[in-house]
């Protein structure tokens, strides 16, 4: 069992998605720091490769809650209304070592990491703490058929990170 204490912070899978917009965000900076390399100049948080290396970092601690890679990482139990509709699954994520691998520059890079830490860095409500118990009290990988209550929470809990991370 997870200790679902307050360092611990519920992540949606995204399938594929956050991978792509990591790698995207990964070029980017690639092409800056070639740039710097040429002798561009960069400001504070992207020179030197820090942003680069936050990124890193970052992804280092969320790729194995995201598509195949928690599936690989034995992460990758489902979440099913009372009804037994699949829901989009909630991971759950050590956030202590999310926000030291944004330091110090992390916060100032692109907004799609500025969508990535409102994921991250969602306050707790009674919602999620009832779903990170719950999540935690099953176990990594299990698969859950969440109660009303825990349903009610899910939707409540799914929309605060959808207004953060829209999808098409």
């Amino acid at each position: 069992m997870i200790d679902p204490g307050p360092r611990v912070v519920l992540v949606p899978d995204l399938g594929e998605d956050l991978a792509r917009a990591m790698a995207r965000l990964e070029e980017s900076l690639l092409i800056l720091r070639a740039a710097e390399a040429d002798g561009a100049v960069l400001p504070g948080p992207l020179a030197g490769g820090a942003a680069l290396g936050a990124l890193r970092r970052l992804w280092q601690a969320l790729a194995p809650t995201q598509g195949r890679r928690a599936a690989a990482a034995w992460h990758a139990g489902r979440l099913y209304s009372p009804g037994r509709d699949e829901l989009v699954p909630l991971r759950l994520v050590d956030g202590g070592a999310v926000r030291e691998a944004l330091e110090p520059d992390g916060a100032e890079l692109v907004a799609v990491a500025a969508g990535i830490s409102g994921l991250l860095d969602l306050a707790d409500t009674g919602d999620t703490i009832l779903l990170r118990e719950r999540l935690a009290a099953a176990g990594l990988g299990a698969d859950v058929v969440l109660t009303p209550v825990e349903e009610r929470a899910y939707r409540a809990t799914t929309d605060r990170f959808n207004a953060m991370w829209p999808r098409p």
